[in-house]
């Protein structure tokens, strides 16, 4: 009889012991961050960052350490780019616990953004002017565009192929230059405001200008070389 109560004894407290463990180890559960929650707020907040493109950004999240043990957060977690100058491409996360004494991560992260990008829509030539009947539109992954791009043609104006460019070329910056308005050797109207009045007369241009630089101009009447500034398409207006 006393053995038999001893064993229940015995039993109880193992099966209390056990419980209790059970317990401890639940509850230290709970105080863990769960990684598939920093994953879901991660990609929450890439889906409305706001890129100024018609299609969705495509992301795709680096592995966080299975062995990672993080305090759980009671709050929504902090989260931004670790970099403001890369928001796409291969850059990375800043994700924090924002409670007092809280943690961070980095999150690495590989984001591609799409839109509709300016190309040539035939064969240019070096110095040739860029117009609505030389591009066309494409979508490309702007994340790959390091050298830059354009998404308005308006973006274009005044501008030339810088050398020659084959169809279906991505135009940037590098591959542009300012359209020249004068050139060396050609006949340029000279245009003088004076006391109200507006003189005219015609010159030949010494140099190569764009529009706003200065050209020098010599003076078809006096023969004299003056200076002034491209306003338009073969136009300079001399100041007094």
């Amino acid at each position: 009889m006393i053995s038999e109560i001893v064993t229940r004894t015995a039993l109880l407290a193992a099966v209390t012991f056990c419980l209790l463990l059970s317990s401890s180890f639940s509850a230290r559960a709970t105080e863990i961050q769960s990684l598939a929650s920093i994953r879901l707020q991660a990609e929450s907040f890439i889906s409305s960052y706001p890129y100024e493109s018609p299609y969705p950004a495509r992301f795709q999240l680096g592995n966080l350490d299975s062995r990672l043990r993080l305090k759980a957060c009671h709050e929504a977690l902090s989260i931004e780019f670790n970099r403001r100058d890369m928001v796409h491409g291969n850059t990375a996360l800043l994700v924090r616990c924002p409670i007092t004494a809280g943690w961070k991560i980095h999150l690495p992260v590989r984001i591609d953004v799409f839109d509709d990008v300016v190309v040539t829509a035939k064969p240019l030539l070096k110095g040739q002017k860029i117009d609505e009947s030389a591009i066309t539109f494409q979508k490309h992954n702007i994340a790959r565009l390091k050298n830059g791009y354009y998404s308005k043609s308006s973006a274009l104006e005044q501008l030339q192929a810088r050398r020659n460019l084959a169809r279906g070329t991505v135009l940037t910056p590098s591959r542009l230059a300012p359209l020249l308005m004068v050139r060396s050797g050609q006949q340029v109207t000279l245009v003088l405001n004076y006391n109200g009045l507006q003189i005219k007369s015609t010159g030949k241009a010494l140099q190569s200008a764009t529009l706003g630089q200065l050209v020098k101009v010599r003076n078809s009447q006096s023969m004299k070389i003056v200076e002034g500034v491209v306003a338009g398409e073969g136009l300079v207006r001399i100041s007094i």
